[in-house]
């Protein structure tokens, strides 16, 4: 399944300040505690891999005294009720020590599914601790935003389209443009993806030149190129459809099927370009193979 700017947003601040996630659950730590990434596959003896988005642990004097399996979440989905426990249970056995499962959930219909107890083996029900956007602050601090620029941008995306996010967006502003490494370019790349871009940019503009702005990051560059071909696709995929159904040649059920699971776009185009002049429905696949869909 492909992932998404949206998703792997959070897991990238994640990355490069861990104790982003301490800050979030609001914990204390002690000064000589290290907060880390770790391996976040687990795979069972039968033939079955699972992958959590991350896994943070806590660690003190070489030993790690707290786990956390930690998910992005943009959607309901049904299945991680099942997996969801399997990961913390194969992280406990792993680490041998307190663990927790934190689900990010921007939205705040889906934080609310999150929240609901998932029946496991009887001993109780499981629930994770799920951040939902009243969860994720709204850095307004210039000051703040300076010494933490991970936050400030998950600030704004979570909060930079709502009501009142001007604060918002000028302590990420701020703090965007007192950096001066690599990282500051994939942090810009970031918001100047997301929703909240066209926000960011104006607001850079006045000490930032935005002109003609290229994606300089391989993250960023990654997700923008991917966004592209997914825009392209899905155009595609619709044009095809209307030109059938306005040429009164179905479009039928199974011929709906085969466009959506068509996700070449070069492919789709074509089809586009014979549906315009078909004389039946079957015609404009008439040149198709399996190795070109």
């Amino acid at each position: 399944m492909a992932t998404s700017l949206e998703h792997e947003g959070p897991l990238f601040l994640l990355g490069e300040r861990p104790e982003l996630l301490t800050t979030l659950l609001g914990m204390d730590l002690p000064a000589d505690a290290r907060v880390a990434l770790a391996n976040a596959e687990f795979t069972q003896a039968v033939p079955l891999e699972r992958r959590a988005d991350a896994v943070v642990t806590i660690e003190q004097h070489g030993t790690v005294t707290h786990a956390f399996v930690v998910e992005v979440q943009l959607a309901i989905d049904p299945e991680k009720a099942f997996s969801w426990p399997l990961y913390l249970a194969s992280l406990h056995a792993r680490v041998r020590c307190t663990t927790s499962l934190v689900v990010l959930a921007p939205d705040a219909s889906v934080a609310a599914w999150a929240r609901r107890p998932i029946a496991t083996f009887g001993a109780g029900p499981f629930r994770p601790v799920v951040l939902g956007p009243d969860e994720f602050p709204r850095i307004t601090s210039l000051d703040l935003a300076v010494r933490m620029p991970e936050l400030a941008v998950l600030s704004a995306l979570v909060h930079g389209d709502a009501p009142g996010a001007e604060t918002v967006i000028a302590a990420l502003v701020h703090a965007l443009a007192r950096l001066d490494d690599p990282i500051a370019e994939s942090y810009l790349d970031l918001v100047l993806s997301s929703s909240v871009g066209n926000l960011v940019r104006a607001a850079l503009e006045a000490s930032m030149p935005l002109t003609n702005y290229e994606y300089k990051s391989d993250f960023a560059k990654k997700y923008v190129a991917q966004g592209r071909e997914e825009g392209r696709v899905d155009a595609a995929r619709k044009l095809l459809l209307a030109i059938l159904e306005e040429r009164s040649l179905g479009p039928s059920e199974r011929t709906r099927a085969r466009v959506e699971a068509t996700s070449t776009p070069e492919l789709l185009e074509r089809w586009v370009r014979t549906a315009a002049t078909a004389t039946h429905e079957e015609d404009v696949f008439e040149d198709a193979t399996p190795s070109t869909e």
